[in-house]
């Protein structure tokens, strides 16, 4: 088989959890430096691994296809940039929106004030899990199951894959649990929808690893860039929620594609 799902997830996890776990128990300690090294560390898990996999593949069709889909930015659809871009930015526009009918604080409209500080860690965030992710994990989950089956395995394996950082103090998802349960489940539910609108615009984008990027930063950027409420955030999932369900809805075709090995397709092409 060209593409080994079940080991490239194992190490993936195994990449980010072990130094994750001991981010955690370094931070209950006050160890700052060793605790940003290893949350460091954790992220680089999926890249990781995929790199790993990429090459004891010993595929030269393999590494092709991983550095074309990186830096070839033909195969962006630009049918589909603008909802790469604007989706995000959209939604939370939306929900800000009826947040103020609730009276919410209208400072949500507002950026953070270290906002341009933080722009290298939201990007380099997205850019080195979307390595893994879409560099080998969703091509690898495709090669054995149907556009369906590997959306809904990738959302639940993204989902559990974020949950030693609730444990990691100053992480965003340590302070959500300072907030309540409530917020804690806004978290991993909304991954879901996230799930299944970057896998749809990834192949709609022709496998293009660096529109995967571009969406996943809007995700964080936005999320992050402004001073939104967690109860804001709420509104954001279910309008993300609203948008997976019309996409699953008006383009039932994608989601119902079986098994596919793209590399073969396009080598016999």
């Amino acid at each position: 088989m060209r593409y080994r799902p079940i080991s490239f997830f194992s190490w993936t996890f195994a990449f980010s959890w072990v130094p994750w776990f001991a981010a955690a128990w370094c931070s209950r300690d006050g160890l700052q430096g060793a605790t940003l090294l290893l949350s460091f560390l954790g992220l680089l898990g999926p890249v990781t691994s995929a790199l790993i996999h990429l090459r004891r593949a010993d595929d030269a069709a393999l590494w092709r296809d991983f550095k074309d889909r990186l830096v070839n930015l033909r195969r962006l659809n630009w049918r589909y940039l603008p909802a790469t871009l604007l989706l995000m930015p959209v939604a939370t526009g939306l929900a800000i929106w009826i947040s103020l009918t609730w009276r919410a604080p209208a400072s949500q409209w507002t950026l953070i004030p270290n906002l341009f500080a933080m722009l290298p860690l939201m990007f380099l965030a997205p850019f080195f899990e979307e390595l893994g992710w879409r560099g080998y994990g969703v091509d690898a989950l495709r090669g054995r199951m149907g556009m369906g089956g590997a959306t809904a395995a990738f959302a639940a394996l993204w989902t559990l894959w974020h949950a030693p950082l609730f444990l990691i103090d100053h992480t965003y998802q340590h302070d959500l649990r300072a907030l309540g349960p409530i917020y804690v489940a806004n978290f991993f539910v909304s991954v879901v929808p996230a799930a299944i609108v970057s896998n749809w615009l990834y192949y709609k984008h022709r496998r293009s690893i660096a529109a995967a990027v571009l969406f996943h930063f809007m995700l964080d950027a936005v999320a992050e860039g402004f001073r939104i409420e967690q109860s804001t955030k709420c509104i954001i999932t279910v309008v993300f929620l609203a948008v997976a369900v019309l996409i699953l809805a008006f383009d039932r075709k994608a989601f119902v594609q079986p098994s596919r090995d793209f590399i073969a397709e396009e080598v016999a092409d």
